[in-house]
Formats: C-alpha cells, structure tokens, sequence
C-alpha cells in the first residue's frame, strides 16, 4: 500500500537542478526518523547510509532529486518573464500551465505560461509548435517594477506547479516530479522496511543535477565507490494512444536493458530476474536507446561499477502531470528489499562472472 502522505510530500516539494536542498531535508528527515545516518556529497546529493561496517560488497542504490523545470531569464518592461528550459521540455506541453517561481528568500509565486492567442492564427503557425524562445511566464502584474519588488530576480527558480492526484481507479496517481520523485520515495520506503534487517553495506544516494547531465551520480559514486549499484528512475510508458512501446503502468517493475549512455550487464540482469521470480514480484523490460539514467555516470566510475537501471513505467514525462501505478512502486519496492538481503560476497562473484541463469 502506497504511503501517500510521504509521496506527496516528496513530490510536491519544488526542487529543479541546482535547487534541490529542500528535498534533500525532507529526504534527510524520513531517513534519520528511521535511525539512519546520512552525508552529503560537495554538490548536495544526500547519502543515506545502512550497515555501513557489515560484511560483504558494498551496495548502491541511486535516485535523482532534480526535475525538470526552468530559470528566470529575462523579466521585459511590462513585466513578463522569459524562461530559460532545465531539462527537457517540448514546448507544445507547457504553454497555458500554471508554474511557481521561488525567489532567494524562498517566497512562492504562482504564474502563468502565456502564448499567442489562437483565435485568428494563421495556417503555418497554429500546426507547428511555439519555439521555446517565444514562450513567457504571466504573474498578472504591470510591470517590470512591480515584478521586482516582488524579490524575483534573474536565476529564480521556475518549477511545475503541483497537483497531486488520486485518480478514478486508486492505483493510479498523477503529480509532477514523479521523474524522479518516484525514485526517492522508493528508497524511504525500502529504507523502512530493511530498518531492523541486517545486510551488507547499503548507501541510499539521492542525487543531484540529474536532468543537465547525470553529474550528482559521478560525484555520489566517488564519495561511496560501491562494488554493485541500481539506479532508480522513470522510463516511458507505451500504453496510451499516443504512445506505443512494451512498457505498460500496472504490468512491475522494469529492468531496462540498454538507453543512450549505458547497457545492463548480462549476468545482472539474469541475476535480477531470478529474483523477481523466486518472490513473484512483476517485471517487465524496457530496450530502448533513448534517454539515460544516473547510470549512465555511475558504471564508468573507477575500474568499472557493476550496475543497472530499476524503471517505473510512466505517462505524460517531463509535463506538469505524469501519472504512475501503485503495483509497479511496489514491485520496485520489494525488489530493492531483496536484492540488499540476498546479496552477499559468493552472489557478487557468480555476477561478475556471468554464472547467474
């Protein structure tokens, strides 16, 4: 049963790249009320760590903090803000959303992606996509002056403004930041499950700076330089009528298999497979050659990381409102639990050398 007073509170917490700090004390929070210390690395991503001197390879599990959103660029004389994309974003999904922008002393503003009005548009313009560069932010102001003495400042924060939503089935819940809130509400709760567990050394990294290129997984990977490591992400869904793959929400966890920056070693994947059928836990697969995960950095770090891609099957990625199942958190949830309690020196060593059926 999802938690979702925990995974609102994850979620709905604004934090794009680079300002991901109150995400990481509310992460920091639910790990120490569990009794488990945690670190930060020189760029913030925050470490939890479990059985730290115990025996046996030391394991990593990685999710990113970051979502998508943007920074204040410009603010123009009458008060409009342009927005400078952090992260990937297709300018058709943001136009006439709402946003919050956070200025330095932390003051919350709600403002409004404007556009062209539609009524009267021509041909050539109505069937294409709005550039980026075209797009502004409304706060229903006068002007420049106005929106200055507000405290926003050039390099404010701009992130999606948050809805979270139980849909009409319960199993299926919709909010922004799943990408990659998700992933960090999975490690809490794993975290509590294991809290009275002995097990090899566990580090529970949530990073940062995800979305802009993968960079708090290199530097989470060398501050714990892990023998074995799972990163946690979302990957996309293809079971809505705009999209089309073999991943559907509701059908487990996905092990992806390869994307655009790493491929999961095959003794791994075979090995993560026995496991999900001797505890009947759903998985299904992800082989795509787009997008990428923390990865993508973690794998390269020092003489090689043994390491792969967890996924939670998602729609509407990079939008204001994603939507994800219960039944495939869960999945990912009693995974994790038994990948950390199975583990052990003889298991590494049967990976490693491809031994695993």
């Amino acid at each position: 049963m999802i938690n979702l007073e925990r995974l609102e509170k994850i979620c709905s917490v604004c934090g794009i790249s680079s300002f991901e700090q109150e995400v990481g004390r509310i992460l920091t929070e639910e790990y120490e009320s569990l009794g488990i210390d945690c670190m930060q690395d020189g760029l913030g991503s925050v470490v939890a760590v479990k059985c730290r001197d115990a025996r046996g390879p030391v394991m990593m599990v990685a999710a990113h903090m970051d979502e998508v959103g943007f920074m204040v660029e410009s603010i123009d004389d009458n008060g409009f803000i342009r927005v400078r994309p952090v992260g990937s974003w297709w300018s058709h999904m943001v136009l006439g959303q709402w946003y919050t922008i956070v200025t330095k002393d932390k003051k919350k503003y709600p403002a409004l992606m404007g556009s062209m009005a539609t009524h009267g548009l021509p041909e050539e313009i109505r069937s294409k996509t709005v550039s980026m560069e075209d797009v502004y932010l409304d706060l229903g102001v006068k002007d420049r002056e106005e929106v200055l003495s507000m405290g926003i400042a050039i390099g404010d924060m701009i992130a999606p403004w948050a809805h979270f939503e139980v849909m009409n089935n319960p199993k299926y819940i919709s909010c922004k930041a799943f990408d990659d809130r998700i992933g960090n509400y999975i490690m809490a709760e794993a975290a509590e499950r294991l809290k009275d567990t002995a097990h090899i050394p566990l580090y529970l990294a949530n990073t940062v700076q995800e979305e802009p290129g993968l960079r708090g997984a290199r530097t989470a990977t060398e501050a714990v330089h892990p023998d074995i490591a799972f990163a946690i992400d979302t990957t996309l869904a293809g079971d809505t009528p705009a999209n089309h793959n073999i991943c559907s929400l509701g059908k487990g966890v996905v092990l992806s298999m390869i994307d655009s920056n790493s491929i999961a070693p095959r003794g791994l994947v075979r090995y993560v497979e026995s496991i999900c059928k001797e505890h009947d836990i759903p998985c299904q697969y992800a082989v795509f050659n787009k997008g990428g995960t923390d990865s993508g950095n973690i794998h390269k770090a020092f003489e090689g990381i043994l390491n792969m891609t967890l996924s939670i099957p998602i729609r509407y990625m990079h939008t204001n409102h994603s939507m994800i199942h219960e039944d495939d958190v869960e999945a990912c949830i009693r995974l994790i639990c038994e990948l950390v309690k199975d583990m052990d020196d003889e298991v590494f060593h049967r990976i490693l050398n491809n031994e695993c059926k």
